[in-house]
């Protein structure tokens, strides 16, 4: 089945649960079992404290993020509702955050898949990262809807590895580990929120494929909010028995892998490795490159990358030189700086700054296009809705501000890629100002351009 019409524009083809996996496996995904113990190296036993920091803006951000992606849901909407708070702003985070999570997230993931399989196979962890990357690019390329079918059957898979180790690790869990629980002060714990912030609020670019989302205004606040509770739940369980069932400066250099060996049996830890640690890399790696792909495709619909980027598979319904770039880029990447820590940082900060300027957009919403607060399926207050988007920008800024201290260098990177991006706006100024002025003079027109991409999502 074509998932294009016969204009090359995206169609609606994907349902609840096949939304609800790419939530959940753009959150639960290879962080987990790679970042984990470095976490624990920035916070101590008080690992569980910094999960509920890092998720506190991101469950408060599901209010916006619901408003937004009910009220108008669009193809790269993290890009499209972060133009009304201005073009400029939404160029510069859009192309940073697409370089930080193709230099950050997908070498990770990669990375950590190839690390993760050498647990039972004797293998190159950077070969079989360059191998998992071009397997899940050639399924993006085949199209959106196979993409979400294999999510689903991985994210049944990956349920099931987690409840395991839950049920199986509990017991092993001492009171005696969390004895001194903050060895390394507030600071630590807020750094350590800071690098697991991706752990809750990958999901949120869920948004970014509101033009192929069926009933998309009844299912992105369903999805927001359930995953959100989920993946919580899971996470605080999982990270509780990670520092309670082994002391937590034993995690160092170490994954949850090497945690499950402590209480796991032969069989079941096979299980757990590839189900979960492979499969949580694995669901990652396929949202990664459907959302980085759609993004790269609506900057250049908008004239601000060479329109060849933009151009849609006429069958298979993919942005095919998009995601040829993409995975361009984050294969150079892993074979050029096999760095877990680089990898994460890059991460966390393009996630928190792009997070932090749609809860903007947020909070601009009721002011500058009334029509479509109100047409959210969402009903809030403006007062409600101002408050959680402020409370939400001081966390992220407090958090910001932790976690670059504490990664140092990577964090000069990451302020570069942000100014590099800056310097590209400019050179775009005359193609932002007259989208600025559109925006500005005439909102409705701006709004059809939104409800064009999801034409088929009209009234659902």
């Amino acid at each position: 089945m074509s998932n294009v019409t016969f204009n090359g524009e995206l169609i609606p083809s994907i349902g609840f649960w096949g939304l609800l996996a790419m939530w959940v496996g753009l959150n639960i995904g290879g962080s987990l079992f790679a970042l984990t113990s470095l976490a624990a190296g920035l916070s101590g036993p008080a690992l569980p404290i910094a999960m509920l920091i890092s998720a506190l803006p991101a469950l408060l951000a599901v209010l916006p993020y619901s408003i937004l992606s009910s009220s108008q849901p669009t193809t790269c909407g993290s890009y499209r509702y972060a133009q009304m708070v201005h073009p400029t702003m939404a160029l510069v985070v859009m192309l940073s955050l697409t370089i930080c999570i193709l230099i950050g997230a997908q070498p990770l993931f990669g990375l950590a898949f190839g690390s993760f399989l050498t647990h039972i196979a004797p293998v190159h962890p950077i070969a079989v990262g360059v191998g998992v990357l071009t397997f899940f690019y050639i399924i993006n390329l085949l199209g959106i809807s196979l993409a979400t079918r294999i999510q689903i059957i991985m994210f049944v898979l990956l349920m099931a590895t987690l409840f395991i180790f839950i049920v199986t690790g509990a017991p092993h869990v001492k009171a005696s580990n969390f004895n001194t629980l903050f060895p390394m002060g507030a600071g630590g714990v807020f750094a350590a929120a800071g690098l697991l912030f991706t752990f809750c609020t990958g999901g949120f670019f869920i948004i970014d494929l509101g033009g192929e989302v069926i009933t998309a205004r009844r299912i992105f606040p369903r999805v927001l909010l359930l995953g959100m509770i989920l993946v919580i739940a899971l996470y605080l369980m999982i990270l509780v028995i990670s520092v309670g069932a082994v002391p937590w400066e034993w995690l160092e250099g170490k994954s949850l892998i090497h945690v499950a060996e402590q209480f796991m049996s032969r069989p079941a830890l096979v299980f757990f490795i590839v189900g979960g640690a492979l499969g949580a890399c694995a669901t990652t790696i396929n949202g990664i490159f459907a959302i980085a792909s759609r993004g790269i495709m609506v900057l250049a619909k908008d004239g601000l990358l060479p329109e060849i980027l933009g151009r849609v598979h006429p069958r298979f319904g993919s942005p095919y030189w998009g995601l040829t770039l993409c995975w361009l880029i984050c294969v150079v990447s892993l074979v050029t700086i096999p760095s877990l820590m680089f990898f994460g940082s890059m991460l966390n900060l393009g996630l928190i700054l792009a997070i932090t300027v749609v809860s903007l957009a947020g909070l601009v919403l009721p002011s500058r296009l009334p029509g479509m607060f109100s047409n959210a399926s969402i009903k809030v207050s403006g007062t409600l809705n101002k408050a959680v988007c402020i409370a939400i920008i001081i966390l992220n800024t407090l958090i910001f501000f932790f976690f670059c201290v504490a990664i140092g260098k990577a964090s000069f990177v990451f302020f570069g890629i942000v100014l590099l991006s800056m310097a590209y706006a400019v050179l775009q100024r005359k193609r932002i100002q007259s989208l600025h002025q559109l925006l500005k003079s005439e909102p409705e027109q701006w709004l059809r351009r939104l409800r064009g991409e999801t034409e088929s999502n009209r009234g659902k």
